[in-house]
């Protein structure tokens, strides 16, 4: 199964689509694989909602926490080869790359995720599910790169690769 991105993991809400596909892939036995560094940057955002005052987030901080740690996902560790091959990403490619129309590409903060994020799955031997290809495959060729005789990082598109139509 896939290892699902923050851009997919964002868009999960009570009773949504996304919640659906998640709960039936495990029931058939195969949960939806997040990224450590995707549960953190989840967590953070609602948090930081939280401590701002914004209405509705406590629960909705309350309910991701609850599905991370039940038996729906499964988490995939930033473990010590994630850690070097994110490292090693990182060396050679510091800065996001720039966005259409902007000069300036999106954080160092969220590319830095991005690189960790992308090292998991491709440690994991997994497939990364996203709605930004574009980023991750850039990483995935890096990753080629520095790993030339081994299984590349395979990036899929969008929440048509996670829910069926």
């Amino acid at each position: 199964m896939p290892v699902w991105d923050t851009t997919l993991v964002a868009r999960l809400s009570p009773g949504g689509a996304l919640e659906d596909e998640l709960v039936r892939q495990a029931a058939a036995g195969a949960p939806v694989a997040i990224a450590e560094p995707t549960v953190m940057e989840i967590v953070q955002g609602l948090q930081a909602g939280v401590a701002a005052g914004r209405p509705g987030l406590q629960g909705a901080l309350s309910w991701f926490v609850g599905l991370i740690c039940g038996e729906h996902v499964e988490v995939l560790p930033l473990d010590r080869e994630a850690a070097i091959v994110a490292g090693r990403l990182r060396a050679l490619h510091p800065a996001a790359p720039p966005e259409a129309g902007h000069a300036r590409g999106r954080t160092r903060a969220g590319w830095r995720l991005d690189e960790q994020i992308a090292a998991c799955a491709w440690v994991h031997g997994r497939t990364l599910a996203t709605d930004n290809p574009r980023d991750f495959q850039l990483l995935a060729g890096l990753i080629a790169g520095l790993y030339p005789h081994a299984s590349p990082l395979a990036v899929t598109g969008g929440p048509a690769t996670v829910v069926p139509a």
